[in-house]
């Protein structure tokens, strides 16, 4: 009798990411965990990433979109493709560390009834050099869907695994959201699913200029699109979010709008937006002092 390993499905969206790629798919391929199947979604990129993956292409499996359709549909399009019991997702310009999957699926065997783990990251840079960042100190565990919630993200995309199985229950990524997409997932596999932070290091994260996250207002935006969604989606259910955290939730969104606008030195708007947070949360003394500083 053998113990076959679980079979990890590799979800690696691409998109004119080439300069980046070979050293994405080479911290796959030096995992000591073995049992994992590759797959690259071309999300319609324009510079050399077919020949940058040609000498992988006998250990990937190359899905070409033919045209830019977005983060979510490549994902999904992963998804649906995955022949894995286990979906992990790194993005093109992110490393894994060599642990990373072999300590992720061994969670999940110790724990049956967990259906998402992610881990510790590091910052690098553009040549991959470590970069000063801020990351969380602890990492929740278990029922973190309220906490998840009310913080900003803190899962980073490439150091998660699921249970392939979570998407019956949570669904698929939300073609509609062009930022905040995996904040969203994470909170919908977080509302019925409890979840393991690994408190190890397990990613490097790139901080370059193309990234999505790096367009500020953008990503504000989509965060309020979210924050909305899902206080609608489950506000009736048992383990929902109460009228009272969501309020306060919003309250916290517009102040940080408001700060982001005060660095930018724009205090009109900025001002509008402490406005708009008192008016949930009166008594909230720090943003009563960044408004009254711009009155």
């Amino acid at each position: 009798m053998t113990n076959k390993k679980p079979l990890v499905s590799i979800i690696m969206p691409t998109y004119n990411c080439a300069t980046y790629l070979p050293e994405s798919i080479d911290s796959v391929l030096a995992q000591t965990y073995e049992a994992y199947e590759i797959i690259v979604i071309d999300d319609g990129s324009t510079d050399n990433t077919k020949s940058v993956l040609a000498p992988y292409m006998e250990k990937i499996r190359y899905i070409d979109l033919g045209r830019n359709k977005g983060l979510p549909t490549a994902r999904n399009l992963g998804i649906e493709s995955a022949k894995g019991e286990f979906i992990a997702f790194l993005d093109a310009d992110d490393i894994w560390m060599p642990e990373k999957l072999e300590l992720s699926i061994d969670q999940f065997l110790k724990n049956p009834d967990v259906g998402m783990v992610y881990s510790k990251h590091i910052n690098v840079d553009s040549k991959s050099r470590y970069r000063e960042g801020k990351i969380k100190g602890k990492l929740p565990s278990g029922n973190i869907f309220a906490q998840l919630f009310f913080e900003q993200n803190f899962v980073i995309c490439s150091s998660v695994v699921v249970r392939k199985e979570v998407f019956n229950k949570a669904g698929l990524f939300d073609y509609e959201l062009v930022n905040c997409q995996d904040w969203d997932m994470w909170l919908r596999i977080a509302f019925y699913y409890k979840a393991i932070g690994i408190n190890t290091p397990l990613v490097k994260y790139r901080h370059s200029s193309k990234s999505l996250s790096k367009n500020r207002d953008n990503v504000l935006k989509y965060q309020q699109v979210v924050i909305d969604k899902i206080y609608n989606m489950y506000k009736d259910s048992e383990n929902g979010i109460s009228k009272r955290i969501y309020k306060k939730r919003l309250a916290a969104h517009y102040s940080k709008i408001g700060r982001h606008y005060m660095r930018m030195g724009d205090a009109s708007a900025a001002k509008e937006n402490f406005r708009l947070s008192l008016k949930i949360d009166p008594i909230n003394i720090r943003t009563l002092r960044y408004y009254l500083f711009h009155s």
